[in-house]
C-alpha cells in the first residue's frame, strides 16, 4: 500500500510540473521550415571585374511556409570569413557595393525569413578587381535586339537577339540567363554568337538577361528584359 501512495505521489508532481511548463514556459514552433538556400548568380566564380562598383545577383529563396524571406550577403578578403568588408541584409535580390581596386573577394548568401529562421550559406565563389582599370576596357552593356521588352508574342519558338561591343576588339562570349523566374537561371554559358532560340510555352512571363564577356574576362551584366507568350 505503501508503494502505491509513493507511486501515485510521483505520478501527481510529474503530471503537475508538466502542466506547469506548458502553462508557463516558452513556446517553440517546431513545425516552422527553414527558407531554402539562394544560388549565387553574378559575379560568377573566377571573374575578372573591371567595374568597381558592382552588382550582386542571386536567386530567390522558397519558404514552404509562406513567410516573408529577406537575404543577407556577405563579402570578404579570405574564403573563411574572418576579414568580412561588407554585410548587408535586403529584401532584393540585388545589391550593389564599390569595392576596390586590384583585389580577390569571396561572397555568400544566405536566406532568412521573418520567424527568424535561417538557411545555410549558400556555395562561396571569388572573384578579382583589376589593379588598373585602364589595362583593359569591359565590353560595353548588353543592348536589347529583340523581342521588343514587354512584347506579347505567339508561338512555341522565340529568337532572343542582342549586341554589344568591346573597344579593344577582344574575343566576345555571352552568358545567357533566361527562364519563367525571376531573376532567371543560367540557360546558356560561353555562347559565341548575339542570337539564340529558345522554346516556350503559352501563357507565361519570360525574364532573360545577357552577361558580355571578353577574352580577358573581364565582363558586363545586361538589363533585365521580359515578353510574355499568349
Amino acid at each position: 500500500m505503501k508503494n502505491l501512495n509513493l507511486y501515485i505521489s510521483i505520478v501527481s508532481v510529474l503530471f503537475l510540473f508538466s502542466c506547469s511548463n506548458d502553462d508557463n514556459g516558452p513556446r517553440i514552433d517546431l513545425s516552422n521550415v527553414d527558407p531554402s538556400i539562394p544560388g549565387l548568380i553574378y559575379p560568377t566564380n573566377n571573374l575578372l571585374c573591371t567595374n568597381f562598383n558592382l552588382e550582386f545577383d542571386w536567386n530567390v529563396a522558397t519558404d514552404t511556409d509562406g513567410d516573408t524571406v529577406s537575404y543577407v550577403i556577405d563579402i570578404a578578403t579570405d574564403s573563411e570569413f574572418a576579414r568580412v568588408l561588407f554585410t548587408a541584409i535586403t529584401s532584393e535580390t540585388i545589391r550593389a557595393f564599390t569595392l576596390e581596386k586590384g583585389t580577390t573577394y569571396y561572397w555568400r548568401v544566405k536566406a532568412r525569413d521573418s520567424k527568424g529562421n535561417e538557411s545555410e550559406y549558400s556555395s562561396t565563389q571569388t572573384f578579382f578587381t583589376e589593379p588598373d582599370a585602364g589595362v583593359n576596357t569591359a565590353p560595353t552593356v548588353p543592348e536589347l535586339a529583340g523581342p521588343s521588352q514587354g512584347a506579347r508574342l505567339s508561338g512555341t519558338n522565340m529568337i532572343l537577339e542582342w549586341t554589344a561591343s568591346d573597344s579593344e576588339d577582344d574575343a566576345l562570349s555571352y552568358d545567357l540567363y533566361f527562364g519563367d523566374t525571376n531573376p532567371p537561371l543560367l540557360f546558356a554559358e560561353d555562347i559565341d554568337v548575339s542570337t539564340l532560340d529558345v522554346t516556350v510555352s503559352p501563357g507565361t512571363v519570360y525574364y532573360w538577361r545577357v552577361v558580355a564577356k571578353d577574352s580577358n574576362q573581364a565582363a558586363t551584366m545586361g538589363q533585365l528584359w521580359n515578353f510574355r507568350t499568349e
